[in-house]
């Protein structure tokens, strides 16, 4: 980790991640904790989390598409970008009606979405074309740090900025966070070489995703590992829509728990990225990954069982420590097995894997809280994560021989 820190390139893409981080990262908590407390607003928010869920499906394919034919760095731009234009206007247009309508915080929390959709996927494309393969743990695990250290902040100002200043006037700070990302970015040296093994241009995007869905169906035991270990992730953002409605409805408490949730749930996650590469190195990727998702259950059990800001705070450190454990040692895996000219349909396969159970998930939860609470909700969400550990544990033996056989240079 420390050479990866000595590397200018990874300096740079840091403190542009982190800048947009955090002004994405407020932008998420900021939006459905004010869209919870309008008239309806549980039910609206479930319907706007479908909602956008929905549309990134089917936008998938084509982006997952793009990004194997174009510049990954072109693509990382052009999230920075859309995310500086789109959170501006949402600034003026607020700014100039002189009131925030429901409509706005729905466009804004979808386009906040939009963005961690375009933007995640070009950056670990980007990373494993420009990071020897060496660094791949360290990247992952480096780049939690990263996040989640974004995450604490955004979670802090969420919590000071929500009922002590105007929503136009965090989004503008937040535009002007994508802004000087864009301009960091710009200055990376990058070379497309994955375009040189593109092949001919696919009949279209759905058949580009195919291609990455042959390139699974080659290797069932470990696209099921995959598969299965991405559940945690999912179950986070599920949560996303349940905890507002939770810390608000089932816990009675203030904005400041919220936020205060957000900070302790990103320490664990923290924690995560600094231990866990060491870890997955020392006792193997498979082993770390179904301990974290187990730390995971523990913490949907605690959400389910006690109802109190303690108990709260608990769940939420396990939860952040068991999800990044497992996406860290997860996406380094990943770097090393799939080769670079199929990376953005691979992972944009898994990510409309996500999208769909993300879309059921959030569905069953909207209606489970509409008839009871959102403890209920997660009672659904720990019944999933136990299915998928047991998934897991029982296809974790592919992990090893697959990733010993991969290629050892990544085109």
């Amino acid at each position: 980790m420390k050479a990866l820190l000595k590397d200018t390139r990874v300096q740079r893409l840091l403190l542009a991640n982190i800048t947009g981080s955090i002004g994405s990262g407020v932008t998420i908590i900021a939006v459905p904790w004010l869209l919870v407390h309008r008239s309806n607003g549980d039910a609206l928010y479930g319907y706007a989390t479908i909602g956008t869920t929905v549309a990134l499906f089917l936008f998938m394919p084509y982006y997952g598409a793009w990004l194997d034919r174009h510049s990954r760095k072109t693509m990382l731009l052009a999230g920075e970008l859309f995310g500086f234009i789109a959170t501006l206007a949402m600034a003026l247009w607020a700014l100039g009606s002189g009131h925030v309508a429901t409509w706005q915080l729905i466009a804004s929390y979808f386009c906040g979405m939009l963005y961690y959709t375009l933007h995640y996927p070009a950056k670990y494309a980007f990373l494993q074309q420009t990071i020897d393969r060496q660094h791949y743990q360290s990247l992952t695990g480096l780049m939690e740090i990263q996040g989640q250290t974004a995450s604490m902040l955004a979670g802090g100002l969420a919590g000071i900025l929500i009922d002590r200043v105007p929503l136009w006037a965090i989004l503008l700070a937040d535009a002007s966070t994508y802004l000087f990302s864009f301009a960091i970015q710009s200055t990376l040296p990058y070379q497309a070489t994955h375009l040189q093994h593109a092949g001919p241009p696919a009949a279209s995007a759905w058949h580009a995703m195919a291609e990455g869905w042959r390139w699974l169906h080659e290797r069932a035991r470990l696209s099921l590992f995959f598969g299965c270990t991405l559940v945690p992730f999912i179950l986070v953002m599920v949560s996303n829509y349940l905890f507002p409605v939770y810390v608000s409805g089932v816990l009675g408490a203030p904005a400041a728990v919220f936020g205060n949730g957000e900070i302790v749930f990103a320490t664990g996650a923290l924690l995560a990225g600094i231990f866990i590469p060491r870890i997955a190195t020392e006792r193997g990727a498979d082993r770390t990954i179904t301990a974290a998702m187990f730390l995971c259950l523990i913490a949907l059990t605690l959400l389910m069982l006690w109802h109190t800001p303690a108990s709260y705070y608990a769940a939420l450190g396990l939860f952040g420590l068991g999800n990044a454990g497992s996406r860290v040692a997860r996406n380094a895996l990943i770097l090393h097995v799939v080769p670079n000219r199929v990376m953005g349909r691979v992972g944009m396969f898994f990510n409309a894997a996500d999208r769909l159970l993300r879309t059921a998930l959030t569905s069953l939860c909207t209606f489970i809280v509409a008839r009871g609470s959102a403890a209920h909700g997660f009672t659904a969400l720990w019944l999933v994560l136990l299915a998928a550990l047991l998934g897991a544990l029982a296809t974790r033996s592919a992990v090893r021989a697959v990733a010993a056989a991969a290629a050892p240079a990544i085109v």
